[in-house]
């Protein structure tokens, strides 16, 4: 039977309950500046003793059920730092130790090590999706470039060609300067020669096999084999591609296997081109015989956006798959998830896309420190994917996500808990001094 005695056990698991709650408020506290930690929130029970008559219960006092952590989402404070990363929304960055066992945070301010490793300040591999990967989760390295595509295979370009005649004088095709062959005989022609017989000109900047760039200029001639044509041809510099180098400076005639590169484009009396190439397909395909060496890439040239109308000439775009070879100066990610490398020779390759995972209850993970957090049971199994992906959230770079303890609710918490800890204290005094009172009766 329940007795005054009771009230001393209940007023012991109260000050321990309490305590332990205290405790979660200083946890938290103390956690008010750590980056990517979420709020832990303490959560009592009450205790019954067995045995009792139905009708006259009499509990035995509180105990801590569980301490919770409450993931909402936390402020983001922009650092401009580019390895610097917080979630805007659900998920969870995926960390790995040495020993290949995976750990997973919110915590996003990364580093690179020694080795070119994107990992965290504890030195945690922070794993994504590197490109050309196998698709599963791996280590992100910055030095890992992908340059698949260093030589250039594809240009197309679209621009407009004045039609009209006063702007762009009609010649002859045979009034076209000569020049030699790529790897032929030296001509003398110059560019200043091309310019004065040429409607227009555009410079594209392409690249070989071993990754050197090159200048390929192409000029539109208006010639007078059919009303509204204008003939195409490309040139590179002599020195690029001359056997024996003489003369630089000089224009030399690109080649189409082997024969003079040039086409014409017919426009209709629309502006627009009547003889353009089928989708999927293109006008010429070019080999440059490099004399550095490099393989004589076949690269296809692509003009049938070209339109000619009686404005001025200009081009609207320019575009090549090639990259070149250059170091890596300057890293960007984007919100999906994807890492840029900002090369040296003003090009960019993907390194790879950060990866993240969800779980079905994140508040069943574990914490084991560092800002690190653990699956278990009560969690589920972790859900990967990308950025912007099903239900997790994008990727801010340049920010971090601050730590979500409210330092005045934990305060207003802390007085409370420590007046139900008083309050325990004294059903202890006030109990002993009870059972004095009976001692006396002796």
């Amino acid at each position: 039977m329940p007795s005054i005695v009771n009230g001393l056990f209940s007023g012991r698991s109260g000050i321990a309950s309490h305590g332990t709650a205290i405790a979660v408020i200083g946890d938290n506290i103390s956690n008010s500046s750590t980056i990517g930690y979420k709020t832990s929130r303490a959560e009592f029970e009450d205790l019954v003793a067995g045995g009792q008559s139905s009708g006259r219960v009499v509990g035995s006092g509180s105990s801590m059920s569980a301490v919770s952590t409450i993931f909402e989402q936390g402020t983001l404070e922009f650092t401009s730092r580019p390895l610097d990363l917080a979630i805007d929304g659900n998920g969870f960055f995926v960390v790995q130790k040495g020993d290949g066992s995976r750990n997973y945070s919110r915590a996003g301010n990364f580093k690179v090590n020694s080795a070119g490793v994107i990992t965290t300040q504890g030195d945690l591999a922070v794993l994504g999706f590197p490109a050309n990967g196998s698709g599963a989760l791996a280590e992100l390295n910055v030095n890992n470039v992908s340059q698949d595509s260093v030589a250039s295979t594809a240009i197309a370009i679209n621009g407009n060609v004045n039609a009209n005649v006063d702007s762009s004088p009609v010649i002859a095709s045979a009034a076209i300067p000569a020049v030699s062959l790529a790897g032929a005989t030296a001509s003398v022609t110059t560019y200043s020669d091309l310019a004065a017989a040429a409607s227009y000109s555009t410079v594209v900047e392409t690249f070989d096999s071993l990754g050197e760039s090159h200048t390929l200029t192409f000029y539109f001639f208006h010639t007078d084999d059919l009303p509204n044509t204008f003939e195409v041809r490309g040139y590179t510099n002599s020195e690029d591609v001359d056997p024996v180098i003489g003369t630089t400076g000089l224009p030399r005639l690109v080649a189409d296997a082997g024969s003079d590169f040039n086409f014409d484009m017919i426009f209709g009396g629309d502006g627009s081109r009547t003889n353009a190439p089928a989708a999927g397909s293109f006008d010429k395909t070019l080999a440059v015989p490099w004399r550095n060496g490099a393989n004589s890439t076949p690269t296809t040239l692509n003009f049938s956006a070209f339109t000619s109308y009686s404005s001025k000439s200009n081009i609207n775009s320019v575009t090549q798959n090639g990259k070149g070879v250059g170091a890596v100066t300057s890293l960007s990610i984007e919100k999906n998830g994807e890492i840029f490398a900002l090369l040296s020779n003003g090009q960019s390759a993907v390194i790879g896309t950060v990866g993240l995972v969800n779980f079905s209850n994140p508040e069943g993970l574990t914490r084991v420190g560092n800002q690190l957090l653990q699956q278990s049971s009560a969690s589920g199994e972790p859900i990967v994917g990308n950025p912007q992906s099903g239900t997790l959230g994008s990727i801010s770079s340049g920010a971090v996500e601050l730590s979500t303890v409210d330092i005045a609710d934990q305060f207003v918490k802390l007085i409370t808990l420590q007046r139900a800890f008083q309050a325990n204290s004294r059903i202890i005094t006030t109990i002993n001094q009870l059972l004095n009172e009976i001692i006396q009766l002796a």
